[in-house]
């Protein structure tokens, strides 16, 4: 798929170095719970949206420790929200947040706010309910806005390999994250985002040349092999997915 051809404009090049001292009265520091280097890589998606602007207003779902809205205020960002059910861990000054169960909550207390880019970095595969984040994506994101999601890949052909030998799936089994319940099928989002009027525009995945990070060498050797032919669009250990609205969709937001 093409990258959405994008600018964003000079205000909001910030060449300093991501200051990631913590800035609460607690002290905590700034917890990066994604694999490396991956948000460097949004970010630089992010600056490239058309659009996009310093005061453009932007919402993290799952915002964790606020290390993401952290990344993108020291890149010239303004207007940044967050919403967690643990707001206890959250720990920049440079954003707002507040605190609702987004797997639950039928509402996200924002009323009508809208937002130019919304992002959820590493949350579908923990929701009980994924039609709920579609849901809280539907009501606050702008008619010309962006939606970025990144969740576990499930499709490289390694992870495709490692089910067969094992009957498991990467980042799903013992060794992975215990709180990662929900493995995300593209051929399902397909059918279900014209259903919230969403639909996928770009797709990749992290890291982009296929070098997985949490893999054995000696398994990233057989899958290099397998690769060779079997369809293998998305190697990455990382499924990053750039959703808009779609207004033909025929679906409808279903109200939880």
């Amino acid at each position: 798929m093409t990258t959405p051809s994008i600018h964003v404009s000079d205000a909001t090049t910030d060449t300093r170095p991501v200051d990631l001292t913590p800035r609460s009265t607690s002290g905590r520091t700034l917890k990066e719970r994604t694999i490396g280097g991956l948000h460097e890589e949004l970010l630089k998606r992010v600056k490239n949206l058309n659009g996009l602007s310093p005061d453009t207003p932007i919402l993290d779902i799952g915002c964790g420790t606020g290390i993401w809205m952290h990344r993108l205020a020291a890149s010239g960002f303004r207007a940044l929200h967050g919403v967690d059910s643990d707001i206890g861990q959250f720990a920049t000054d440079r954003a707002t947040c507040s605190a609702v169960d987004i797997d639950t909550s039928a509402d996200l207390d924002l009323g009508s706010r809208k937002f130019g880019l919304i992002t959820a970095i590493e949350v579908l595969e923990h929701l009980e309910n994924p039609g709920r984040l579609f849901l809280h994506v539907a009501r606050h994101l702008s008619d010309d806005g962006m939606f970025l999601m990144t969740t576990p890949n499930i499709h490289s052909v390694l992870c495709r390999f490692r089910f067969l030998l094992t009957g498991k799936l990467k980042q799903f089994d013992s060794k992975g994250d215990p709180t990662h319940i929900y493995p995300v099928l593209l051929n399902s989002l397909h059918k279900i985002l014209p259903r919230y009027r969403l639909a996928i525009v770009d797709k990749w995945s992290y890291p982009a040349n296929g070098g997985s990070i949490t893999s054995r060498p000696i398994v990233k050797v057989a899958a290099s092999v397998l690769g060779l032919i079997l369809p293998n669009d998305d190697p990455g250990d990382m499924l990053c997915l750039m959703i808009q609205r779609d207004p033909e969709s025929p679906g409808k937001v279903k109200r939880h």
